[in-house]
């Protein structure tokens, strides 16, 4: 039986058959959700509206203007699904054109790019992230967000999320800098054809010094 359980993040979930989306709803840190079809889920929203785009022309729909809405719910719009971000009535506006009230499936958007933007009265449980000021954050402690609690002056709700560190490729005429002259461990770290490669001795690279031929310069740290 299809199970999740929320260990690093909350987690946006949805129910299918074949045909359609069944029911929807968030796994809260620590809490695990068991289905008795296919359970598709992702922390990150856009990531799962995208899992279930097309999917969902039968889940219940978006409630006409004038209709109420509260944070927190999924419905059905355009064959896909959106996310209500905050409380409202439904105005004439279409969910796409105001992110500030709904998170929709933004098709171009990956990584840090889809994070959407911190705004006043949305309700964020633990994992979720936003964007501020160029910077992205993670809710650390569930709340509804105020005017004057923005991310970078509420260290007890938000923390930054620290980018990827990203491991450079071996190139040739860079001085590497090595074990030997850094400390145990701290020598410069590579990538070459798909393996991770610690700098053991300092030196300049040249052509035929590529890490995995000279074991004397390299310490290979095995696949990436």
């Amino acid at each position: 039986m299809p199970y999740i359980i929320a260990t690093e993040r909350a987690l946006f979930w949805a129910v299918r058959d074949a045909a359609q989306v069944i029911e929807t709803g968030m796994t809260l840190l620590g809490q695990t959700t068991v289905a008795g079809l296919e359970l598709v889920s992702h922390a990150d929203e856009n990531e799962f509206l995208r899992a279930v785009a097309g999917r969902a022309g039968q889940y219940k729909p978006l409630p006409a203007v004038g209709g109420w809405v509260e944070a927190g719910d999924i419905y059905g719009y355009g064959g896909g699904l959106v996310i209500v971000r905050q409380s409202h009535s439904r105005t004439e506006h279409a969910p796409e054109t105001v992110p500030a009230l709904f998170s929709v499936y933004r098709p171009d958007a990956i990584g840090d790019a889809a994070v959407l933007e911190w705004v006043a009265n949305e309700k964020v449980e633990r994992g979720i992230r936003r964007r501020f000021k160029a910077v992205v954050y993670e809710c650390i402690q569930a709340h509804v967000t105020q005017v004057d609690w923005p991310p970078d002056v509420t260290p007890a709700l938000w923390g930054v999320v620290q980018p990827p560190v990203t491991t450079p490729d071996w190139k040739v005429g860079v001085k590497y800098t090595g074990d030997n002259t850094a400390g145990a461990g701290k020598g410069d770290v590579v990538t070459h054809n798909g393996r991770r490669y610690r700098c053991w001795q300092t030196h300049t690279s040249q052509i035929g010094w590529e890490p995995p031929k000279v074991p004397a310069l390299w310490i290979d740290l095995g696949p990436i």
